[in-house]
């Protein structure tokens, strides 16, 4: 007895570990699922359903990678079930000819995990980010020496900046995605209150310009302590050496100080959150890639 139950957890362990590792190394989307290409979305939710039992970090056996493949299955399916956002894909992952190398970047025509982050992304800045735009000048309408013009253009600036962040390397595009899950998980609570629900909907809608702001503000602290880091190491290094170091640390970052600033004023605890900190620390700690 105690030897087939042995054998069940070894096969279940190499079940995962193969799911898993398939996952850290692929980028087309239903392949992430398993799933052909002219899934139904019935097929494509039994197929995330599947291999979400598997990879899921709180199902036995343990493995370290299961919490960034199953953000990354999530991250398909979340793609996938939504019908414009798969024609979106669809089109962009369309071989553009007949002889392809086997990797190919976006502009080759694969759509990658990068690239289809910033289609996400782009969706958001051309769609629900107007929400926050006339949020911010209405409070610069209201309060011109606290939100100035400049801190309205350096916001929208830092989404664009993000976007190109996004398109640099796959490390960035999960954290920007971890961010718009946030977002997104406001925009779901926003859009199941009734119409007549004033008071909820004025409520939830400053809220998602709170969380929306946040994400500037921590792409910005990520990327600063990450630079301060690396001059920290860097200063050490020549210290150890006998050199005293000179010069000052690169300006890092995507917001300047006054900016920075007010945006911590107007987020408040909305930009709080324990476990996307704790993907920031982790992916930023150990490089991007």
């Amino acid at each position: 007895m105690s030897d087939d139950v042995n054998q069940t957890e070894g096969s279940l362990s190499e079940q995962k570990d193969d799911i898993i590792q398939a996952h850290v190394d692929l980028e087309q989307l239903y392949k992430i699922l398993g799933a052909p290409r002219n899934a139904s979305a019935a097929e494509l939710r039994r197929c995330y359903l599947e291999r979400s039992k598997i990879c899921h970090p709180d199902k036995p056996p343990f493995h370290p990678l299961s919490t960034s493949a199953f953000q990354r299955l999530g991250f398909a399916f979340d793609i996938l079930k939504s019908p414009s956002a798969r024609r979106t894909y669809d089109r962009a992952s369309k071989p553009r000819t007949s002889q392809l190398p086997e990797k190919t970047t976006f502009l080759g025509g694969e759509h990658t995990f990068r690239s289809a982050v910033e289609a996400i992304l782009h969706e958001f800045m051309t769609g629900d980010f107007v929400i926050v735009r006339r949020w911010l000048e209405s409070l610069h309408a209201q309060y011109p020496h606290l939100v100035s013009e400049e801190v309205v253009i350096n916001v929208e600036r830092s989404f664009i900046r993000i976007r190109e962040l996004v398109l640099t390397t796959r490390t960035y595009a999960l954290l920007i995605y971890i961010e718009l899950g946030r977002i997104h998980r406001v925009q779901k609570r926003l859009m199941g209150l009734g119409y007549f629900d004033v008071v909820g909907r004025a409520r939830l809608t400053i809220h998602l310009v709170r969380v929306t702001l946040a994400v500037p503000m921590r792409v910005d602290r990520a990327l600063k302590q990450r630079e301060e880091k690396a001059w920290r190491a860097k200063c050490a290094g020549l210290q150890a050496r006998g050199i005293t170091p000179t010069g000052s640390m690169a300006r890092a970052g995507i917001l300047n100080e006054r900016v920075s600033k007010v945006l911590e004023f107007i987020v408040g605890a909305a930009g709080k959150d324990e476990g996307a900190d704790e993907a920031w620390s982790t992916k930023m700690g150990s490089g991007v890639s």
